[in-house]
């Protein structure tokens, strides 16, 4: 998981609409529809014609520089751009940030499938003003698996030990990608960072 700062909410998102941001709107529509019928599934509302998720896409995408939010892997392939619901759509108490741009990340399909509605209060957000990679992770450049930093506070490590396995960031097929990046790396003379996925690895 590699630090992003978070750009200003989207004009789609923040326009007003009934006298109030078009987020909270959406977001209360949702909820309402949910409490009729639990079983209500969650579908982009469309502005003019295109759904919401399509709108977003490019922005979100640009925050990471068409990496996953969670993983930094890349590139995104078809399939791979989906938007993650950082609190689940499902849950009572976040029906309303269904549209929050604070709630939606560029995910790849691995850490999408990984959380899915999982979710705890101790888990990483990549945009967090505090969140930096080696203040809760450290890096195995032999095995490539990610652990908590030992020497970080107790909450700090269970926040990494969450982190890692919801999104399931130490499964074989992430290691071996990582150590492909890693040994690609080494061997690169002008490597350009972000063309690499991982790039926490290379991260000063």
């Amino acid at each position: 998981m590699r630090r992003f700062e978070r750009k200003e909410v989207p004009e789609v998102l923040s326009k007003t609409v009934y006298g109030k941001p078009r987020w909270e709107e959406f977001g209360e529509r949702y909820a309402q529809n949910r409490v009729k019928n639990n079983s209500f599934a969650f579908q982009w509302p469309q502005i003019e014609g295109k759904k919401l998720n399509q709108l977003l896409l490019p922005d979100l995408m640009a925050m990471t520089e068409k990496h996953c939010s969670y993983c930094d892997g890349f590139p995104l392939k078809r399939g791979d751009d989906t938007i993650d619901h950082f609190h689940p759509k499902t849950h009572p108490a976040y029906y309303q940030e269904v549209c929050k741009w604070e709630n939606l990340y560029i995910a790849c399909k691995h850490c999408q499938d990984s959380k899915g509605s999982q979710f705890e209060m101790a888990l990483l957000r990549p945009d967090a003003i505090d969140y930096e990679f080696y203040r809760f992770f450290i890096y195995d450049y032999n095995s490539h698996i990610l652990l908590p930093n030992p020497q970080a506070l107790e909450e700090e490590k269970a926040s990494a030990e969450a982190t890692i396995r919801i999104f399931d960031l130490n499964h074989i097929s992430m290691c071996i990608s990582r150590r492909h990046a890693f040994e690609r790396f080494r061997k690169d003379e002008e490597p350009f960072l972000s063309d690499y996925n991982f790039r926490f690895m290379f991260d000063d």
